[in-house]
């Protein structure tokens, strides 16, 4: 799976975006012709107005633009705004393998909030954090505040932890089949 970041938002500067667009749709073109899936993260730039509908432009623009990833991997929406996702995808990609959520960082009760709202998707397969997970007990265990030990323990904590929460949301019979 290739991934790509892309710092997308359908109303950017127009040279900037059209930057972005032949970008993403080149290396599109490139994972078609290796045989890897791609993996498209849409991060919105902070710099421009954030609103309910962003994501699903994002993602309709790059759908229009002959683009379609095997993987969708978006900061957590709202739980009003999965049923336009969901849609788009069925719509547009039926073969797409779904969407992960992505932490930028967020606390874990922001995260957990975010799966619960996602509670409800067909297309939402999981999360892919890093930084929730590790940051705080990596810069612990960098300034000596943690031994090798503690920083395992408080890793492994901060995983569990976003697992339990995921587990949390899922329907009864999914969890149940997972274990």
């Amino acid at each position: 799976v290739v991934k790509c970041l892309v710092p997308f938002h359908p109303d950017d500067d127009v040279d900037n975006r059209l930057e972005n667009e032949a970008q993403v749709k080149a290396l599109y073109d490139a994972v078609q012709v290796s045989g890897h899936e791609l993996l498209i993260e849409i991060v919105p730039p902070a710099r421009l107005p954030a609103g309910p509908d962003v994501l699903l432009r994002a993602m309709k623009r790059l759908y229009n633009l002959g683009i379609y990833p095997a993987w969708w991997k978006l900061p957590p929406p709202s739980a009003a705004e999965w049923p336009a996702i969901d849609a788009l995808i069925a719509e547009r990609d039926p073969y797409c393998r779904g969407v992960v959520l992505l932490g930028l960082s967020a606390p874990i009760e922001e995260l957990a909030r975010g799966f619960a709202d996602a509670a409800g998707s067909v297309h939402c397969r999981g999360f892919a954090v890093g930084r929730t997970i590790f940051h705080d007990p990596a810069r612990a265990w960098l300034l000596g505040a943690l031994d090798d030990a503690g920083l395992v323990s408080a890793v492994r904590r901060n995983f569990e932890t976003l697992i339990d929460a995921w587990t949390e949301t899922r329907p009864k019979q999914l969890s149940a089949a997972a274990t």
